[in-house]
């Protein structure tokens, strides 16, 4: 059984933050939203957003976590971080784009996206492929701090780099055994996810906190404008870095299995890689990282509100993702398997590499190989323990809840290792 609190497995950091905040007296004080917006403002010296069709999201958001996710101080303190950083990003970059509104002209073409369940090897691939130098991706310290502050020229790229660089160092002490399921470092790929973030219709904000109002929202929302705007911060993104226009996009967001159709508007060429692993591993292991994660921001019990969320989430993904690919021209989608890439990755690689029309040389074989054994050799990829039990769940139940997915891609069940 739950226990009443989950003051238990806060980190030593956690703990020394929420004792320091009520000694001080930190009020409860409830997100507004006029505010939030207030102080991204004030910290960049900005007014003009462009585009404000993110408002009612944040709003949504906003209403959640103060009804809803029962924060304590150090959760309020994050999770208002994760809010105003992308507002201020937004303002940082729409002064771009009224500054130099070629940016907006620059095409992507033929970007390559690795689309799997969470926990299905989506990460590996991604930056193993992320090592082949013909390809342009999204490095951490980017994805959290994309837009260059254009009317702050001595603030450049170092800065923004250190920002990032020690808020990750913070992360990692409050989320050890988080950051064990899922490591970040600012120079290590990750997920448009990020972009996503900037929109407020991110699933980052489900790790975060319990908010299961925002959760129904996230859902059911159009998510047009904020793939619209993923694209322009792309765009943004090269054009800072001076990257050429051909250079090809690698993405990577397992979330994108909810919205292929918005995915597709955007980027009508793109490439999808699809990964596919036992659900009995993926379901457990997507669940454990989340309550890793959102267990820091409360002093409630969260096991049984994030395996609710999280094993519905498993489900309608798997549901929507299937349906939207009926209507995906057969070249524009390729099946791949974890424990094929287990048995050798160099002939899924290959497949990858002919499927996204690219020749998988000796030097980007190389690189990868050198990828995957520094990898291996540090393991940042192992380690996280978990169990359907914990949280509820039987192997029965999950199997059945993803009977269809398995039987639809044939996915076999996985060796013991």
């Amino acid at each position: 059984m739950e226990s009443s609190s989950s003051t238990r497995y806060h980190s030593d950091a956690v703990k020394e933050f929420n004792k320091n905040a009520r000694k001080n007296g930190m009020l409860d004080i409830p997100f507004d939203i006029e505010e939030l917006i207030s102080d991204a403002r004030k910290q960049t010296g900005l007014e003009r957003f462009g585009e404000e069709n993110f408002i009612p999201d944040l709003g949504v958001l906003v209403n959640a976590l103060n009804t809803e996710a029962n924060l304590n101080p150090f959760g309020k303190f994050v999770v208002r971080a994760s809010i105003v950083e992308p507002l201020k990003n937004r303002l940082w970059a729409n002064a771009c784009f009224e500054k130099h509104p070629e940016i907006l002209d620059r095409k992507i073409e033929k970007p390559i996206c690795i689309i799997g369940p969470h926990r299905s090897g989506t990460t590996r691939m991604h930056r193993m492929m992320a090592c082949d130098t013909r390809l342009q991706h999204l490095p951490t310290w980017i994805g959290m701090n994309p837009a260059p502050r254009i009317h702050l020229p001595d603030l450049g790229v170092a800065e923004r780099y250190k920002e990032v660089s020690e808020g990750l160092g913070g992360m990692q002490a409050c989320y050890q055994e988080a950051f064990v399921g899922h490591p970040m470092h600012p120079d290590w790929p990750e997920e448009e996810m990020l972009l996503l973030n900037m929109s407020f219709l991110s699933f980052s904000f489900l790790g975060n906190s319990h908010v299961p109002s925002f959760y129904k929202h996230y859902l059911d929302a159009d998510k047009s404008s904020a793939y619209e705007y993923m694209v322009k911060i792309m765009k943004l993104i090269s054009w800072s870095r001076g990257d050429p226009a051909e250079k090809r996009w690698l993405l990577k967001n397992p979330a994108h299995m909810l919205d292929l159709n918005a995915l597709r508007q955007v980027l009508p060429d793109i490439k999808m890689i699809f990964p596919h692993r036992d659900p009995l591993k993926t379901v457990g292991s997507v669940i454990s990282l989340m309550w890793l994660f959102g267990r820091q921001n409360t002093d409630m019990p969260l096991r049984g509100a994030t395996s609710q969320i999280w094993w519905d989430y498993c489900k309608q993904a798997a549901k929507r993702s299937i349906n939207a690919r009926r209507d995906i021209p057969i070249d524009q989608q390729l099946d791949v398997y974890y424990e094929d890439i287990n048995e050798d990755w160099k002939a899924v690689m290959r497949r990858v590499y002919q499927f996204s029309e690219l020749e998988f040389t000796n030097e980007a074989q190389n690189a990868l190989e050198n990828w995957l054994r520094e990898s291996e050799k540090e393991s940042h990829h192992v380690g996280h323990r978990y169990a359907l039990e914990e949280f509820g769940l039987s192997k029965e139940e999950v199997e059945e809840g993803m009977a269809d997915t398995r039987a639809h891609y044939k996915i076999p069940f996985e060796k013991n290792r």
